[in-house]
């Protein structure tokens, strides 16, 4: 099998993941699909950078923290290695050093991807929310649904607001799409540039 082939598989599990990731997973999602991303060999002409950034990602969304931490470390130089960094910061529920990363990250290329489609999704659902609950979450996901660009650190305070007991229940699935849409549209931009 050849190592595009393989890598689409991986993704195509990852993306099609049921029920929506936890907001902080406590174990590996897939124990054999996590071992088969550590020994996925590089695409064709990628960057070592490139490839460390997308097993970062592989590994982030199976849900395996440490590995995600390990690779996104080797990359600390990089806008994509930062945002993994912080990404898997505040998987693990450390907040303000996720938001350390999110600003080393800087204005990275795929945020100007999330930020419309996550407008979007919101737009659809925030009244039935918002109806039913008026308070500071409210406040969080009616800034996310008017981003252009999408600010990662909005979410980490929605989920830190979650994660509290602060917010109602019924708020969870949305910011799990939410972490789960981030990802995968970082997952996607990481792809692209290892793909070279």
């Amino acid at each position: 099998m050849s190592v595009r082939t393989q890598l689409d598989r991986i993704v195509h599990l990852l993306e099609s993941r049921q029920p929506l990731p936890e907001l902080r997973p406590d174990k590996v999602w897939n124990a054999a699909l996590d071992e088969e991303i550590t020994a996925l060999d590089s695409l064709p002409g990628a960057s070592s950078t490139a490839m460390i950034a997308l097993k970062a990602g592989l590994h982030l969304c199976n849900d395996s923290l440490d590995r995600s931490h390990s690779y996104s470390q080797e990359i600390e130089d990089d806008a994509a290695g930062c945002y993994w960094h912080g990404l898997m910061h505040r998987m693990e529920g450390d907040y303000s050093n996720s938001k350390y990363w999110f600003y080393q990250a800087g204005s990275h290329p795929a945020m100007h991807s999330i930020g419309p489609k996550a407008a979007e999704w919101i737009s659809r659902g925030i009244d039935g929310i918002a109806a039913a609950h008026q308070d500071r979450m409210i406040e969080l996901l009616r800034e996310m649904q008017h981003q252009h660009v999408w600010n990662s650190g909005l979410l980490t305070d929605a989920i830190e607001l979650q994660e509290s007991g602060r917010a109602a229940e019924s708020t969870r699935g949305v910011l799990q799409y939410l972490q789960r849409h981030e990802l995968i549209e970082l997952l996607a931009y990481s792809r692209t540039a290892a793909n070279g």
